[in-house]
């Protein structure tokens, strides 16, 4: 059908759209979303906003990739932006990552740690994968589960560790020799946690973590056997052979002092006013392709105006978008996008907490 314009100059909300993965969890990501109580298993992780969706084996490309609700005429995310994509990227946005977000949000939970792995840096995914951008990411962890006494997150090489070591022990699957590699950081919620493209990481138990990240989806995985699940080739390394998948991560190693210099975000005040304040999570002088700010809302905010796409994750209640189209409601546990061309914005709530991914533009 043709896409109607006026789906370009207002917030866009989605459909549900869970996915299976390769960890076990959901419960508390049923809870958080206000949703029919369910057990945990494999159907573990929501994809809130992308317009590229997951690379999932067996599934054909675009697999997941954001509807619009009926109301906004049940539309993929990835045919609007084909339709008006200076309006909803951005014209310096679509020049930069042409037809594509470029920055998408999702969240997992878990109850269980999830497999170490790593992303592939722009050039990398130019080289092995033509694709256009990498994926760095960052977690926003919402909430953490009150069975687990230790909640925490893997990030980074440790100083022993060398690209011979680490093969070594992929080849002999020895999972805690690889774990024993990467520095453990315990989370609590609200903790901000930044994973630079190629960095080895992965998530512990016990977290519902909101993922802000880069417009892409490979991932290069290291373990073969994951809660009863057996992976393929193509699922450890994306259709590469053992040494150009290993060399894709990146072996700078770290004290723990520097890899939490570089992973646990501090938050800056941004703005205070008398119905709100906004934070500043990851921002310029990070150096990578996105920013994350935080609003916490208690009346009704304006939001500093920007030209270019905005993603947002309703963390705590539920908030109003209101734009000069109207007012939409983003309900707790959901994302939307904000087209630029609705750059007067403000956020409307009692107790509301929302996170907003901004790209930025970086030559890497």
């Amino acid at each position: 059908m043709e896409v109607p314009s006026w789906l370009a100059s207002v917030p866009l909300l989605f459909k549900d759209n869970r996915i299976d993965r390769f960890y076990i969890g959901g419960s508390a990501l049923a809870a958080w979303r206000h949703a029919d109580p369910e057990p945990d298993g494999h159907h573990c992780e929501e994809l809130l906003v992308s317009s590229i969706g997951a690379i999932v084996s067996g599934k054909p490309k675009g697999y997941a990739v954001s509807m619009t609700v009926d109301d906004q005429c049940s539309l993929p995310l990835d045919e609007i932006i084909r339709a008006y994509p200076d309006e909803i990227l951005g014209a310096r946005f679509q020049e930069y990552n042409a037809g594509q977000l470029s920055v998408l949000a999702r969240v997992g939970d878990t109850t269980v740690r999830l497999p170490m792995q790593c992303h592939p840096t722009r050039e990398d995914a130019r080289r092995y994968f033509d694709m256009p951008m990498g994926k760095t990411e960052a977690w926003y962890i919402a909430r953490t589960r009150e069975d687990c006494d230790d909640p925490c997150v893997y990030v980074g090489f440790r100083q022993h560790v060398t690209p011979e070591l680490f093969k070594e022990l992929f080849l002999d699957q020895d999972i805690e020799g690889m774990l024993a590699c990467l520095h453990r950081i315990s989370v609590k919620q609200g903790d901000v946690i930044l994973v630079p493209a190629g960095m080895p990481h992965c998530v512990g138990p016990g977290c519902l973590f909101v993922e802000f990240h880069e417009c892409n989806d490979v991932t290069i995985r290291v373990e073969r056997e994951v809660n009863g699940l057996t992976l393929t080739d193509e699922e450890l390394f994306g259709g590469l052979d053992v040494e150009h998948g290993l060399g894709l991560f990146d072996y700078a190693t770290y004290t723990e002092d520097e890899v939490r210099s570089r992973c646990v975000m501090e938050p800056k005040a941004l703005l205070a006013a008398e119905g709100g304040s906004l934070l500043s999570l990851i921002g310029p002088e990070q150096g990578e392709g996105f920013e994350l700010e935080v609003a916490n809302v208690h009346g009704s905010l304006e939001m500093p105006q920007f030209d270019g796409h905005r993603v947002l994750v309703a963390l705590e209640g539920d908030i109003d978008l209101e734009v000069s189209q109207g007012t939409f409601r983003l309900r707790q546990g959901y994302g939307a996008c904000v087209p630029a061309s609705c750059r007067d914005l403000a956020l409307k709530g009692e107790q509301a907490r929302v996170a907003i991914g901004k790209p930025r533009i970086v030559n890497r």
